[in-house]
């Protein structure tokens, strides 16, 4: 249970995550990775119901979990990413290492980095 605890935790760190594109638009307001990564998931569950051949559960769960390794990471902008190289399979693999879940979880975060 502690290493559940933790990973939980650390989840938890998204909400005090600032999502860092929102600092080239003057005015706009702040949001954690957390909130975007709520809201994604809205959206992508929405988006399933309407296209109807997508799974929602499924969908859902991608969108869940796609910025999960930003707890460890830091959200990078599109400018930091052409300068900063940041290892998220690795940060996603040291992530979910030794969570009763770890194979379903690097499953989904592999699938949402392969498009597939």
């Amino acid at each position: 249970m502690e290493r559940i605890a933790r990973f939980l935790f650390e989840a938890g760190i998204l909400k005090r995550t600032p999502r860092s594109g929102w600092h080239f638009l003057p005015g706009s307001p702040d949001e954690s990775v957390a909130e975007h990564s709520f809201r994604a998931t809205l959206i992508a569950w929405t988006l399933a119901h309407l296209d109807g051949s997508a799974d929602p559960a499924r969908t859902m769960e991608l969108a869940l979990v796609h910025d999960l390794a930003e707890a460890r990471t830091g959200d990078l902008n599109y400018v930091h990413q052409k300068y900063a190289a940041v290892d998220e399979a690795r940060a996603e693999a040291d992530l979910a290492r030794d969570l009763p879940f770890e194979g379903d979880l690097l499953s989904l975060l592999a699938e949402y980095r392969d498009r597939s």
